[in-house]
């Protein structure tokens, strides 16, 4: 069970007004229904106890009750006597479809109008996770690189680590400095059709935060990246980190007709 100060900011438990035009019970289960719809209080995760939720909004017990029956009525929670209330909402995030051309030709233009620095390019054997995403037998190696993306004034941004399977030439750290990588893996027959992309938010770890000029613990913005070929194997995942006050990730879309 999450705390409820992991769950909302202060501005938000304090936001309940009595002279809102919404009962207070409403507004409560409000935030809360957000708050699992969202996947912020995830499917099966045990919700915070009526009292602890009175103590956290300053709100009374019985406001509390009737938010969380509110919950209950819309078939978000379920509670049993004894056990507590638990999210029974799957929360399963949206995928947005986008042409993948239009996507890759926007990779290569930041290829070229940025600098490269490749500080690892080797053959290794993939932590078990990777592996397993991969497909790999035990012991198989892939191609792991690490690299630091900089702006055309020298400034880092953006820190990248990747795990490449069936390329046979072109992954050096000359060629990835300079050329963009799935231009790298067609010249190995590899074609990619199909991308998947997992945006969030994290903590730099002690290398992002060395090569991106920050403090370990700051966040970033993350984005795992995973690339398949014609026949629907993954064959590439890369974990990018983004420095948020030096890369904003914007998506402009229109309603079709």
């Amino acid at each position: 069970m999450k705390k409820i100060e992991e769950v909302f900011t202060k501005r938000e438990r304090e936001s309940l007004s009595s002279e809102a035009p919404a009962p207070l019970y409403h507004q409560m289960y409000t935030l809360l229904k957000n708050r699992i719809l969202d996947g912020s209080i995830a499917h099966g995760e045990k919700m915070p106890t009526e009292q602890d939720l009175a103590a956290g909004f300053n709100v009374s017990r019985i406001t509390t009750k009737r938010a969380m029956d509110e919950l209950a009525a819309d078939s978000l929670i379920e509670r049993h006597r004894g056990k507590g209330s638990h999210v029974v909402y799957h929360y399963e995030p949206e995928q947005i479809q986008a042409p993948l051309v239009g996507m890759l030709e926007k990779l290569a233009s930041m290829s070229r109008s940025t600098k490269i620095k490749v500080l690892e390019a080797e053959k290794v054997t993939p932590p078990a996770d990777i592996g397993r995403q991969l497909q790999v037998a035990d012991g198989e190696g892939v191609l792991h690189v690490k690299r630091v993306r900089r702006d055309e004034e020298d400034i880092p941004f953006a820190w990248y680590e990747s795990w490449t399977l069936g390329v046979t030439r072109g992954f050096t750290k000359r060629s990835l400095e300079s050329r963009a990588r799935f231009e790298i893996l067609a010249d190995s027959g590899i074609t990619i059709a199909h991308i998947e992309q997992y945006l969030s938010a994290d903590k730099a770890s002690a290398d992002v935060a060395k090569e991106l000029k920050m403090s370990v613990g700051d966040p970033v913005l993350t984005l795992m990246r995973h690339s398949y070929d014609e026949d629907e194997n993954l064959v590439d995942i890369i974990h990018c980190q983004y420095h948020p006050k030096r890369f904003h990730y914007r998506m402009n879309l229109r309603m079709d007709d």
